[in-house]
């Protein structure tokens, strides 16, 4: 510290001055402020919103149904309790909310991932938003350095290149220390332009030194034709604490001599108007009127059901259910055709160490007209040693047999043209009972019991050929998970057997899998994946199916994040269940500015890109490649792949996921 307070009395140029500044705002989280951890403070939330132009659009917008139509003008006010685990990890629990929205629904949820800006972090809203105040960041900014008094610097930053990662603005820094005492930023994000002010504690030793004492959020939406303005406030360290016994309160009295900041003349004229003459003292009574008019009832419940995600929580587990009509659950790809699908999610706390969670994803397939959908009901009993139990029922994916198409071409050579009938396809329900156990630090134990049952698509195809119409499998399997440290691949092994007679099971077999995946995380929010692994069949005496766990099809995949790595995307689907054995890599490399983002215009709209690159090796077949370019925006994540067989060029084809207001 002293060798930092002498600096000043050094004579050097204007330069090295600004250089030094900037040194000491980037070294500020690492000398100076501590870390939130554990930490509660009380804190004051105002939204108001103001629609300038709406039309029937904006009902497809996530969380702002309620708002199109009715009043142009809505204020909302919540006080309650931030209970912090990091800076970008974080709850509030309400404990006052008054509001002049339908219903008291939240409206323009997204915006508390910006109401806690991580100004010295990576990046500012949990994982987007390149923080100008980072020093790996700085090569994606220009810094302009100037003399506001003898203790603080006024430090301005533009982006060097037009891309919706980054933002310009100003901050007021202190000369000795670098830490930022006020900061406003502009940029445009996941359909949103904002303008942010932040305050920050005057008091250097303050613990929350990184925390804004005060945010302020001025958005503007746009979205064909709509257009809407608001402002969010959120005031941090509030002096009144209320009482545990307060939950959900519409006291308007109670939140007069508690709130930190006065309403302005434009929330007392939202106030005004919705309560018809003046603002109520003692409450405010939800003003939503019960009505016999069917048409008026049938609204409310689309509103509140399909449009819109439903969820309900408290201090013991929550529930929830993603929007029955929601366009980024919506995907395409050239092999597997359109999927839609739906995710439902609710948790149960014992206490802190026991909890039952409950996952469902459930969806259609367009192009072989299937229903699928994947349960898993999971039970931590020790967090400790990450011991938990499991229960999968899934009804999987359609899986070829080529083992019983040969043995029927076999059987029944010159009677039957196989290419008509679709003999070798079979819909799978698969069951599966879990159990995992770390027995050190580094290394789990996962036992499970695993069935299935395969019923045949053209059952009257197996019949007329005496086949079975239907395999059951009962089967063990134990794996084994090693992740010797955080800088290390995670790697697995995977044995199973299938016993043949036990629960009706009609087949027998044994499948090895090796897995190792390695994640790493560069700076600026660059990341490299990377898969290799095996698999092979063994004692095959038997009619079996090829299945494996880390290859195969998958009919209902997810967004960017889910599994556009990992997996292959022109690759034939009969490969996945027709070789004795395979051997694949998998690698993709990650970044938020990468070709495309450096161009001017699609830079404003591309968050991130990805490079892939795959390869495996199969039974009866050449090697085969793929590699891929992909990229997310705001509206949809969109990847062009080629594959190829040894050197030759074997087909192009496409993959895309709607994103639109998927953060929303």
């Amino acid at each position: 510290m002293g060798m930092l307070i002498s600096v000043p009395n050094i004579v050097i140029g204007a330069e090295n001055t600004d250089s030094l500044v900037l040194e000491r705002l980037f070294s500020y989280r690492r000398n100076f402020a501590c870390e939130i951890e554990d930490t509660a403070v009380n804190v004051y939330q105002k939204l108001t919103i103001d629609t300038r132009k709406r039309n029937f659009t904006m009902m497809c917008v996530p969380t702002l149904f309620h708002i199109a139509y009715g009043d142009r003008q809505y204020i909302m006010e919540a006080y309650g309790r931030l209970q912090m685990r990091s800076i970008k990890d974080f709850d509030i629990k309400r404990q006052i909310y008054v509001s002049t929205v339908p219903h008291r629904s939240s409206t323009l949820t997204t915006l508390r991932n910006y109401s806690v800006p991580d100004i010295y972090g990576v990046s500012m809203f949990k994982g987007n938003v390149l923080s100008p105040f980072h020093r790996c960041n700085q090569v994606y900014y220009r810094y302009t350095i100037s003399e506001v008094s003898p203790t603080t610097h006024l430090v301005t930053f533009k982006p060097r290149s037009n891309n919706t990662q980054l933002i310009k603005g100003f901050a007021i820094a202190e000369t000795l220390t670098g830490r930022v005492t006020y900061a406003r930023f502009q940029g445009e994000y996941d359909m949103l332009s904002f303008d942010i002010v932040t305050n920050y504690s005057k008091e250097a030793d303050d613990r929350l030194s990184i925390m804004p004492q005060e945010c302020i959020i001025n958005t503007s939406f746009k979205f064909l034709g709509n257009d809407m303005k608001s402002t969010y406030t959120t005031v941090y360290g509030c002096k009144s604490t209320l009482p545990d016994s307060i939950q959900s309160s519409t006291n308007m009295e109670l939140l007069n001599h508690i709130r930190p900041i006065p309403l302005d003349s434009m929330d007392i004229g939202i106030y005004t108007n919705f309560f018809g003459h003046v603002i109520p003292q003692d409450s405010i009574i939800e003003s939503v009127k019960k009505s016999n008019n069917i048409a008026k009832s049938t609204w409310n419940l689309l509103e509140d059901n399909m449009l819109s995600s439903i969820r309900a929580e408290n201090d013991k587990g929550y529930f929830r259910l993603s929007p029955l009509i929601n366009p980024q659950y919506i995907s395409y790809s050239n092999r597997r055709g359109f999927s839609y699908k739906l995710a439902l999610g609710a948790e149960y706390k014992f206490n802190e160490k026991r909890k039952f969670e409950f996952n469902a994803r459930i969806g259609y397939n367009f192009k072989i007209k299937q229903f699928y959908f994947h349960n898993n009901l999971h039970f931590d009993f020790n967090p400790k040693r990450n011991g938990w139990l499991e229960l999968e029922i899934a009804n999987g994916n359609r899986i070829t047999n080529s083992s019983v198409l040969d043995l029927l071409q076999e059987q029944h050579r010159d009677t039957v043209d196989f290419s008509k009938l679709d003999l070798h396809y079979f819909n799978d329900n698969k069951y599966q009972l879990s159990c995992n156990i770390a027995v050190t630090d580094q290394f789990e134990v996962m036992p499970a019991l695993v069935y299935h049952h395969r019923n045949a698509v053209n059952k009257e195809g197996m019949i007329a050929t005496g086949q079975p119409t239907s395999y059951k499998g009962f089967a063990p399997s134990l794996t084994f998970k090693y992740h010797p440290a955080s800088s290390w691949p995670y790697f697995t092994v995977n044995y199973e057997r299938c016993i043949d007679g036990v629960l009706s099971s009609n087949m027998e077999y044994e499948r090895w899998e090796l897995d190792a995946s390695y994640r790493r995380r560069y700076s600026s929010l660059k990341r490299f994946n990377a898969r290799i692994g095996c698999g092979l069949y063994t004692n095959q005496s038997t009619t079996y199916f090829v299945d494996y766990i880390n290859f195969h099809e998958n009919y209902l995949p997810g967004g960017w994040d889910d599994d556009w790595t990992g997996e292959f995307q022109l690759l034939n689907s009969q490969w996945y269940n027709s070789s004795k054995y395979y051997l694949r890599a998998n690698v993709s490399y990650d970044s938020p500015l990468l070709i495309m983002t450096r161009l001017p215009l699609a830079g404003r709209i591309i968050e991130a890109e990805r490079l892939y690159f795959s390869f495996v090796q199969l039974e009866k077949t050449r090697p085969y490649f793929e590699l891929g370019y992909g990229f997310t925006t705001r509206y949809v994540s969109l990847a062009f792949f080629s594959s190829f067989l040894n050197t030759s060029v074997k087909e192009f084809g496409t993959k895309f996921t709607f994103e639109l207001f998927r953060k929303w």
